[in-house]
């Protein structure tokens, strides 16, 4: 336990210190997308959203980056299965397993309810794979006193498609319908002759009788 709080207990009260953040963005953010949308629970579902992964990528950032203390630069263990082998034998090691499992199952849980392009398995497992050889390669080169490891990579994808399954049910609630289209009324002239059966008047007689005498 000693060695997880020492990889990770700088994490806590930066956790707690950027939530109430978050709690305070989330109604702002919310009234100004009321301002363009007209279902009110769809605009307050989406800031919820997009600040939970706001939240979770400034985590894993912070992650990263922080350095570990007393570590005297970053190590590399590209043999699959090392650290798995070592989280089965000592709890302190299986705890920085399951945290790496739920490190990326944020993202891969929340970015199909924002993007259609995601909703995929396949996708978020892709996905998911760039952005740990990513952040593993990021703390390596910044040498944060971490251990850049092959097993992280899996348990961090693991962990992304584990959370885009879970949530595979929602991924269409937050959907905004299109607008319903109303057809605009079209006016048709009828281009064929119009033989309008007017009765003839008396005077109409009389005058047809005087000027047309021979159509008597």
């Amino acid at each position: 336990m000693g060695e997880l709080l020492r990889a990770f207990g700088a994490m806590i009260p930066l956790t707690i210190t950027a939530i109430p953040y978050a709690l305070l963005g989330w109604p702002l953010l919310a009234a100004h997308r009321r301002r363009r949308q007209a279902d009110r629970f769809s605009a307050s579902a989406t800031a919820a959203v997009d600040m939970t992964l706001a939240l979770a990528c400034f985590l894993v950032l912070c992650l990263v980056t922080m350095p570990v203390t007393g570590a005297q630069g970053s190590r590399l263990s590209l043999e699959p299965g090392t650290d798995l082998r070592l989280a089965l034998s000592d709890g302190a090691n299986l705890w920085q397993a399951l945290g790496n499992v739920l490190m990326l199952s944020p993202l891969g849980a929340l970015l199909p309810l924002r993007s259609r392009r995601l909703r995929s398995l396949g996708r978020i497992a892709l996905g998911a794979l760039a952005v740990s050889v990513l952040v593993e390669g990021t703390q390596y080169l910044i040498q944060a006193g971490r251990v850049t490891s092959a097993d992280d990579i899996l348990l961090n994808t693991l962990g992304a498609v584990i959370g885009a399954a879970l949530s595979k049910r929602l991924w269409h609630r937050l959907d905004v319908r299109p607008p319903v289209k109303i057809p605009a009324q079209v006016r048709r002239v009828c281009d064929a002759p119009v033989r309008l059966r007017v009765p003839r008047s008396v005077w109409d007689e009389r005058y047809s009788s005087i000027a047309h005498p021979q159509r008597r």
